[in-house]
């Protein structure tokens, strides 16, 4: 009878460890354009790929504003009161699409209520070649069309380790830790970039960061994407790892 009761408490534990720490990644998108879904959630720092709306969660809010005669789509990504994007996907092919890095969205806040102005939309056309041929693929990033946020190929230990190292000083748990470090993508190579509020953190390929060269602190976060490139650009990114 005590290893039965211990059995079913060890089950309950599990279960609660498995709310706690994995709730994040089970959140699927339903809607009809997983392939805009895709693009925002490796484009965007911070983007969950759901909303948050007090009592549980929602679909982010995603629709499409214009099309080009080339098929590219310019489109609004939402999740909820943290950022509203405007995004461009190049194109679409098998299971894959295909955008523009560094530049292929920007962002507005609620003291600009939610708005672009024509003269920034203008300049994210321009900066996607908006009505123009087609580029090479090898200019763009591909992602798979996903459902889900992926949670990315840095352990929970290791997300944990790298927040201590940057923020030693701090009474958040764990749990409360990881729920705010939102992972971004990764290269061809193995490195992977995460973000937790203004703070951008890189792994290199043998999963270890480097809290000299490896952290970015952005000054303004709606209008982060030169930062980010030279960031990238300053640690390597797609190109061949050496230890």
């Amino acid at each position: 009878m005590i290893k039965k009761y211990t059995f079913l408490l060890f089950i309950l534990f599990t279960i609660l460890l498995t709310s706690c720490f994995g709730q994040e990644k089970e959140f699927e998108y339903l809607g009809e354009n997983p392939e805009l879904f895709s693009i925002a959630v490796n484009s965007i720092l911070g983007a969950r790929g759901f909303q948050d709306i007090g009592w549980g969660k929602d679909h982010p809010a995603i629709i499409t504003r214009e099309k080009d005669n080339h098929g590219r789509i310019l489109f609004s990504y939402s999740e909820g009161g943290n950022f509203v994007g405007l995004l461009v996907l190049q194109k679409m092919c098998n299971k894959y699409v295909y955008f523009y890095p560094h530049y292929n969205f920007i962002l507005s806040s609620r003291e600009n209520h939610w708005r672009f102005s024509n003269t920034d939309i203008s300049s994210l056309k321009r900066a996607n070649s908006w009505n123009q041929q087609m580029s090479d693929s090898s200019e763009f990033i591909r992602v798979r069309i996903v459902r889900m946020k992926e949670y990315g190929p840095i352990s929970d230990n290791k997300l944990v380790e790298a927040y201590y190292q940057i923020i030693p000083d701090n009474s958040l748990r764990v749990n409360q830790i990881l729920s705010n470090i939102v992972f971004l993508r990764d290269d061809t190579y193995g490195r992977a970039i995460y973000s937790f509020g203004r703070r951008v953190i890189l792994f290199h390929p043998n999963h270890l960061f480097d809290i000299d060269t490896g952290l970015l602190e952005i000054t303004d976060r709606y209008n982060y994407q030169t930062e980010l490139r030279l960031f990238m650009e300053a640690n390597g990114w797609d190109t061949p790892f050496e230890e």
